[in-house]
């Protein structure tokens, strides 16, 4: 047995070819890269093989189209991806050109390989390309005419991978080139090499498995949201841990205090922290592991931004005169619901009370001002607080007048007109009307008053006597006199006059009241000095009395 193996460029570069395709598919998958890693890998499946070479007589071996392929790949423990190969192939009944006559036209060339070598397989979980290359045996058997010849072979070869599953995947294709030598015993014109091409297509079975998910942890913190002061409660879960190891915790953060660092959870002790976002991070690790054995996480909280409260402030009553009091009141609302204090100033007056509602009273000295007072509403965590205000104002002091006595007229000398104003009364109240004019601010109240005897005839006689002076003084008299400013009125029995008040404007002092009522001058018009006296009604006669009725 003798082995030789010519160079044929052809073939040579038609294999650099397949390799550099089988490579160049690497870069394609990565992104589809998945976590399968089998320690052992078995291929069972169909082939099929172009020999590519001749026997004995120049007859040329036909390819073969029966044929198994079967191999084992054991994947290396430091190089998951690298294995060792061991492949053993059949092709049977094959034929030759021309045919073999001395046996009748039966095809009875076979083939088969026992190969070993190393496969690199790009594991995925969808397409796995791989390459490989092997040396080993063949045995040849052409149909005519020299026998079966064992000799050495060699190859590389390539193909791709579809993953149904972590177990399972099918061999798409599988494409070997594999070179040998077959002696001829008889006279041959060809070489002895065989550049054959094979094919093969199947079944694969993953064993085992070197593949370990990567450790990953996960964290949180409850409550995710807090005002500064609040706890924060952190803790964290591990993910592809070995349940048999021991796992350590560590707790670091970049704000607050741990309450533990070496602990499944810890506390956050936010006192002090300024509004933002901040996180506690979260390393948990196998001591058992001595590579990649550790993962950390973060478990993020935030501190929210306090609110000041929000207030308002009213006054009732809003207007106070010196000595009363107004009650001011606050409401006051925390958007944190935190506890309030309340506190109070005012621009004059005094305040007393506390708490959101006080009391102001006003002094002396608030005549005539406008007093403000402002509440302050403070919340006990974060010191915010908000100002509102309430206006009281405080009239000026008003000083009280006095009813003035201008004098009266009398009625007593015109027994047929009691009412009309005679020249004695004409006189004084030329004068009256001159005074009325040098006071601009106050009203004249012109009372009517009647005797005793008079009442029981006329009632409203006292009213008539009032209104015929206002007459006078707004129409007859030498100066004028504005109608609104004189006011007729009526009184009691106190004789036969007219008595004349004036009346400043403002309060009346001591509780005083105007005299008697004020004259409806709808009903009692006032008459001129020159209207008669109305005519007196003739008595009626007396009817005689009507003869007694006569005796029957």
């Amino acid at each position: 047995m003798s082995f030789r193996i010519s160079v044929v460029p052809r073939r040579t570069d038609l294999m650099l070819i397949v390799l550099a395709f089988a490579v160049g598919l690497f870069p394609a998958y990565v992104s589809a890269q998945s976590p399968v890693q089998p320690v052992d890998e078995v291929f069972g499946g169909y082939s099929w093989l172009h020999p590519n070479g001749y026997g004995d007589l120049n007859y040329k071996i036909d390819d073969i189209p029966r044929g198994f392929d079967i191999s084992n790949t054991y994947y290396l423990p430091g190089a998951h991806n690298l294995g060792v190969l061991i492949d053993g192939s059949g092709h049977f009944h094959g034929s030759t050109t021309p045919i073999n006559p001395l046996n009748n036209g039966t095809t009875g060339t076979s083939v088969g390989y026992i190969l070993g070598g190393l496969q690199y397989k790009y594991h995925t979980g969808t397409l796995s390309p791989f390459v490989r290359a092997f040396v080993g045996t063949a045995s040849l058997s052409p149909d005519c005419c020299g026998g079966t010849r064992w000799n050495v072979a060699a190859g590389a070869g390539g193909g791709l991978d579809l993953a149904i599953g972590s177990r399972f995947a099918l061999r798409v294709l599988q494409y070997d080139f594999i070179y040998s030598n077959y002696n001829q015993t008889f006279l041959s014109s060809h070489s002895t090499q065989w550049d054959s091409s094979r094919l093969a297509g199947g079944v694969v079975f993953n064993l085992g498995e070197y593949y370990n998910p990567p450790l990953s942890c996960t964290a949180s913190a409850s409550p995710a949201e807090v005002w500064s002061g609040d706890p924060v409660t952190v803790n964290t879960t591990g993910t592809n841990f070995n349940p048999k190891h021991t796992v350590t915790y560590g707790w670091t953060a970049n704000g607050g205090k741990l309450s533990a660092a070496n602990a499944q959870s810890a506390t956050v002790d936010t006192a002090g922290m300024a509004p933002g976002s901040y996180s506690a991070n979260a390393t948990i690790t196998d001591p058992k592991m001595k590579k990649m054995n550790s993962a950390t996480c973060p478990a993020p909280f935030t501190i929210k931004q306090p609110q000041p409260p929000v207030v308002s402030c009213s006054a009732n009553p809003a207007t106070i005169a010196i000595g009363e009091s107004s009650t001011i009141t606050m409401t006051a609302s925390d958007p944190q619901g935190w506890p309030m204090t309340y506190t109070w100033s005012a621009t004059g007056g005094q305040l007393s009370g506390s708490g959101s509602t006080v009391t102001l009273t006003a002094i002396n000295t608030d005549a005539g001002n406008t007093i403000t007072v402002t509440g302050t509403a403070t919340d006990e965590r974060a010191s915010l607080s908000a100002n509102c205000t309430a206006v009281v104002n405080v009239p000026p002091i008003q000083k009280c007048v006095n009813i003035e006595d201008w004098g009266e007229c009398t009625f007593e000398k015109d027994r047929k007109r009691p009412w009309r104003v005679d020249n004695e009364c004409r006189d004084v109240l030329d004068k009256l009307s001159l005074r009325l004019q040098q006071m601009p601010n106050g009203k004249l109240d012109i009372v009517g008053y009647t005797d005793e005897k008079e009442v029981v005839k006329e009632q409203t006689l006292g009213g008539q006597r009032s209104v015929n002076v206002k007459y006078y003084l707004t129409t007859e008299g030498s100066t004028k006199v504005d109608g609104s400013r004189v006011t007729p009125r009526q009184a009691g029995t106190k004789g036969k006059a007219t008595h004349f008040y004036f009346v400043p404007e403002g309060t009346l002092c001591g509780g005083q009241l105007e005299e008697g009522t004020v004259v409806d001058e709808t009903q009692v018009q006032g008459q001129p000095r020159k209207a008669p006296a109305p005519k007196k009604k003739a008595k009626a006669k007396a009817k005689p009395a009507a003869p007694p009725a006569a005796n029957p």
